[in-house]
C-alpha cells in the first residue's frame, strides 16, 4: 500500500493504492486553507495504515500548495522510515496523453506552466512558465495540450517505478519567479 499526495495547485489529491490500484482517494477542491486540512484528510485515507513508500508531486505549480505537498510527504518518509518518490505535475500530465512527442501546459491566473516530452515520457529541454500573452503566441505555433484529465493508475505506475529519493534531498521544482527574483 503506497500514499500518492499532491498539491501543486489550488486543489489537493490523496490517494492510497495498492497494486497500481486506487483503493482510496480524497480530493479537495478549491479551499483556501489546505495546510489545516490536509494532515486530517491523509490521517483518515491511511485509517492507522503504514504506507510502504510515498509519491508526491513535487511542482510546478502554486509556491505555497508545492512546498506543502513536499514538506508533508518529506516529513512522513523520513519520520516513518519509508521510500519517497517525485513526480511533476507536467509529467502527470504528460503520462495521460498517448500524443508520441507532447507539449504539456497547465495554467494559474497568469500563466502556463509548460514541458515538453518524447514518447518515452523523458523531458526534453527544460519547464518553462509562460504569460497568458506568451503562451496564446506560442500556442498558435505549436499543438499544447492543457486540458488532459490525469489518469492517476498510470502516474502511480509510472512513479512507483522510480527509484526513490532519500527524504532530505526531495525538493520542489519551481520555475516560475516570483515578483522579488523579477
Amino acid at each position: 500500500m503506497n500514499l500518492f499526495i499532491d498539491t501543486h495547485l489550488n486543489d489537493v489529491r490523496i490517494i492510497l493504492f495498492e497494486n497500481n490500484q486506487i483503493i482510496k482517494e480524497r480530493i479537495i477542491e478549491g479551499e483556501q486553507q489546505n495546510s489545516k486540512l490536509i494532515m486530517p484528510i491523509i490521517k483518515k485515507v491511511l485509517d492507522k495504515r503504514i504506507p510502504e513508500t510515498i509519491i508526491v508531486v513535487n511542482g510546478p505549480g502554486s509556491f505555497t500548495g508545492v512546498r506543502l505537498g513536499v514538506t508533508i510527504a518529506k516529513t512522513l518518509a523520513y519520520t516513518m522510515k519509508i521510500p519517497i518518490r517525485t513526480i511533476t505535475a507536467l509529467e502527470c500530465l504528460a503520462l495521460s496523453t498517448e500524443e508520441p512527442e507532447k507539449i504539456v501546459a497547465f495554467n494559474d491566473k497568469n500563466g502556463y506552466y509548460i514541458g515538453i516530452f518524447n514518447e518515452d515520457y523523458e523531458l526534453i529541454g527544460n519547464y518553462e512558465y509562460l504569460t497568458n500573452s506568451e503562451f496564446n503566441e506560442f500556442s498558435q505555433k505549436y499543438n499544447v495540450l492543457s486540458d488532459i484529465k490525469v489518469d492517476y493508475e498510470k502516474v502511480i505506475g509510472y512513479a512507483s517505478s522510480k527509484e526513490p529519493t532519500n527524504a532530505h534531498e526531495v525538493n520542489p521544482v519551481y520555475i516560475k519567479k516570483i515578483d522579488v527574483e523579477k
